[in-house]
C-alpha cells in the first residue's frame, strides 16, 4: 500500500497559496514598490512584536550552533529577524530576499547597529546565485516554491554543514483542518511543517525537528473579520460559495470573550534540521 506523494501535495498547496489572492506579486513599477513597502513595514512590526513577547526558541537553537568563524546563508531573510542576530555572531551573512522592500528595512537595521558583514541578493532562492556557506537557513520562505525538493537540494548544495528550515504547524484539530477538508477534500489549507516533513523523508533526509514550546492563537473583532481570514487561508479570494459552511463553523468553535473571537488555531512553528551527506 502506498501512502500520498508528498511531494505533489506540496507542490498542490503552494500553488493554492500563490493564487488570485497574493495578486500584489503581479503588479508593476510604482504600485509594486509601494506594495512592497508596506508589506516590509508589516513584516517587521509582526517581527519587532513576537521578539518582545517572548523567548524565541527556534532562533536560539541556531545561535547555539554558530561560531564566529560560520558564514550563513539567510534565505528569504525579509527585514532581518534572524540575519541580524546571525551577524552580530557569525563572520558573514547573506541575506536573499526577492523584494527590494524587504533588503532596504534590512539594511537600514544593520546599519544602525553599525553591522557590515552582511550582503544582499535581492532574488528569489531558485534564481539567487551564491557560493557555499556553512549553515544555510530559511524561515517561512519555502511556501511560494512548488518544488520543494528543488528547493532544499539547493539549500544542501550550497551548506557545507547545517541545513535549517521553520516552518508553520498547525493545530491538530483546529478550525481550518475542519474547513479544509469541507472545501479541498483534505486536511491541508496551506503548505506546512508536516507535509514539508514528510516530503523531505521520502527525499531520504532524516531531519531532526525543535518545536516552539506554545502557539499564538488568532483572534478577530468581528465574525466577519474571522471569515475573511479563513477565506485567505483557504485561497479563496472572493469565491463566497463556501461562507455559510464557514460562518457555521465560526460561530461553532470561535469562543467569544474580552469583546473578541478567539480561535484554537494560530501560530506555531517547527524547524527542521540536517547535516546534508555528501
Amino acid at each position: 500500500m502506498t501512502g500520498p506523494d508528498w511531494a505533489e501535495v506540496w507542490r498542490s498547496l503552494a500553488v493554492l497559496a500563490c493564487g488570485p489572492e497574493k495578486g500584489g506579486q503581479r503588479k508593476g513599477g510604482h504600485a509594486r514598490e509601494a506594495a512592497n513597502a508596506v508589506r516590509a513595514a508589516r513584516f517587521d512590526a509582526a517581527a519587532t512584536r513576537k521578539a518582545s513577547e517572548r523567548p524565541d526558541t527556534l532562533l536560539n537553537f541556531v545561535l547555539e550552533r554558530l561560531r564566529p568563524e560560520h558564514t550563513v546563508l539567510d534565505i528569504g531573510a525579509g527585514t532581518g529577524r534572524f540575519a541580524i542576530p546571525f551577524a552580530r555572531v557569525a563572520r558573514s551573512v547573506t541575506a536573499v530576499d526577492p523584494s527590494a522592500g524587504m533588503a532596504a528595512a534590512l539594511f537600514q537595521k544593520a546599519a544602525a547597529e553599525g553591522l557590515s558583514n552582511i550582503r544582499q541578493v535581492n532574488a528569489a532562492w531558485e534564481d539567487a546565485q551564491v557560493e557555499p556557506h556553512d549553515v544555510a537557513f530559511c524561515s517561512h520562505a519555502m511556501y511560494s516554491s512548488p518544488d520543494l525538493a528543488g528547493f532544499v537540494r539547493k539549500m544542501e548544495l550550497k551548506a557545507r554543514g547545517i541545513c535549517f528550515l521553520a516552518m508553520r504547524i498547525p493545530s491538530h484539530d483546529g478550525v481550518m483542518r475542519e474547513l479544509s477538508c469541507r472545501v479541498h477534500g483534505q486536511p491541508h489549507d496551506s503548505p506546512n511543517f508536516w507535509v514539508g516533513y514528510q516530503a523531505l523523508y521520502d527525499m531520504g533526509i532524516y531531519a531532526s525537528v525543535v518545536m516552539e514550546p506554545g502557539i499564538r492563537c488568532w483572534a478577530d473583532d468581528s465574525l466577519d473579520a474571522a471569515l475573511q481570514r479563513a477565506r485567505r487561508h483557504l485561497g479563496l479570494g472572493c469565491n463566497t460559495a463556501f461562507d455559510d459552511e464557514i460562518r457555521e463553523a465560526l460561530a461553532r468553535r470561535l469562543s467569544f470573550r474580552d469583546g473578541r473571537y478567539h480561535w484554537p488555531d494560530g501560530m506555531r512553528s517547527a524547524m527542521i534540521w540536517w547535516e546534508p551527506s555528501r
